[in-house]
């Protein structure tokens, strides 16, 4: 027999379970199978701590994502539970431009890839098994990556065009604005779920994942946060983000101050192999900070175009290193990676001018970023960069310290020493 002290405790366990939250142990990896409207479905939570350009809330079981980079929301919940109320998704015929809200579901399970950056992150979670596309001319240097999508099915963008005209309003009056062309990802076979690319796109089943754009260091490697959110793996990237974090303030540490100014520069050259100037380009604001944390000077000058080149050897006649970002246009069409013969004709190294006094030329501080290749131009310098800003960090450090070119370094090929490419194909996968 039940006693009545007996019911009232059932009865207060109903009550109870009726009206407080419940937490569950862990964002799930498989959608739900009986949804309760006050149960907190990701007690893992990320936060972004840096100036990364992304914001995440949660909310039961809906998390509020804001690319404030691309200007894009992505209100995404649990499978398995409602679409939240608030949840207003731009339709997918808008003529908006920019500013989409796209309502999807989580975890992914069948996504596309066409983000480099995004691709390296999908493989640090051990998540490549989820990708189930790429876009049609997307290249990675990841050999696994490469090896694991290569016979995958391979998506287009369609550029389509609406029949109606935006609209632009002026003084009261309106008038007809240019056709809108919309931009999209045809992921409309095999139950794709969305494409990480880098861009914002015209269409409500796209992710932009923009660690470049990041204004410091740390904040690109707060993406792998980003992107986690999307498959409810927040407790892994808040352990990997907490290794990079503690790594990049080891190598800081071990910093030593000096005085080298680091600028980047290119020559410019057509197909026919005419050099038509020289650039000096503006460094971005998290490249200022990985320069400066290794101790070094950034070149803090605005970016100029010359077409003298004894006015390009004046403006850099006070670098210590000279980063090139040129490319060897090929006379069919598209650009190939320079090598040193390259440089010496681009910058008119190989002439009778006043070269020879130039800091990084004397010291052999003449750097690429492309040590680490794929044979269809993709580099890893691009590709992991955007994650792990710890590693750039250390190369710099070596060329703070080196006395006549660095050596050992992980991204970055030395050029007056004829540094080879390490060109990666999916047969250097070992897996």
């Amino acid at each position: 027999m039940i006693s009545r002290i007996s019911l009232y405790i059932v009865a207060a366990s109903v009550f109870s379970a009726l009206t407080l939250p419940v937490t569950v142990l862990a964002n799930q990896s498989d959608c739900v199978s009986s949804y309760n409207s006050k149960t907190d479905y990701f007690p893992d939570k990320v936060q972004a701590k840096y100036n990364s350009g992304f914001d995440i809330t949660y909310k039961n079981n809906a998390k509020y994502i804001r690319n404030n980079i691309s200007g894009e929301t992505y209100v995404v919940y649990q499978c398995g539970t409602p679409v939240p109320d608030d949840a207003n998704p731009t339709p997918a015929n808008s003529l908006q431009v920019g500013d989409w809200t796209k309502v999807m579901a989580v975890p992914g399970s069948k996504v596309v890839l066409d983000s480099a950056p995004a691709s390296a992150i999908v493989e640090l979670l051990s998540m490549q098994d989820t990708v189930a596309a790429t876009y049609k001319y997307f290249a990675i240097t990841s050999a696994c990556m490469q090896k694991d999508i290569a016979s995958l099915p391979r998506v287009e963008q369609n550029f389509g065009t609406p029949d109606s005209r935006r609209r632009r309003r002026s003084a009261g009056t309106s008038s007809s604005g240019s056709l809108v062309r919309r931009v999209s990802y045809d992921i409309t076979k095999d139950g794709l779920q969305w494409t990480f690319t880098t861009y914002g796109m015209s269409d409500p089943h796209s992710i932009a994942v923009n660690p470049e754009s990041a204004k410091d260091m740390l904040g690109k490697a707060e993406w792998i946060k980003f992107v986690a959110a999307f498959y409810n793996k927040e407790a892994e990237a808040n352990k990997l983000f907490d290794q990079i974090e503690a790594s990049y303030n080891s190598a800081k540490g071990s910093a030593t101050k000096g005085s080298k100014t680091v600028g980047i520069a290119r020559y410019n050259k057509v197909a026919n192999g005419t050099v038509t100037g020289w650039s000096i380009d503006q460094l971005q604001p998290w490249l200022v900070q990985g320069i400066e944390d290794a101790g070094m000077k950034a070149y803090s000058g605005d970016s100029a175009s010359f077409k003298n080149v004894d006015d390009f050897y004046t403006a850099v006649k006070d670098w210590d290193v000279l980063i090139d970002n040129s490319i060897e246009p090929l006379s069919h069409g598209g650009a190939t990676i320079p090598q040193w013969n390259n440089l010496l004709d681009g910058y008119k190294f190989d002439s009778d001018k006043s070269y020879k006094s130039l800091p990084f030329l004397s010291s052999n501080a003449i750097y690429r970023s492309d040590l680490i290749s794929s044979y269809d131009n993709a580099t890893d310098y691009n590709e992991h960069l955007q994650i792990q800003p710890d590693v750039l960090l250390q190369d710099l450090i070596k060329i703070s310290k080196a006395s006549s070119g660095a050596k050992d370094t992980t991204w970055y090929r030395n050029m007056p020493a004829q540094e080879s490419v390490k060109w990666v194909s999916a047969n250097d996968c070992k897996n």
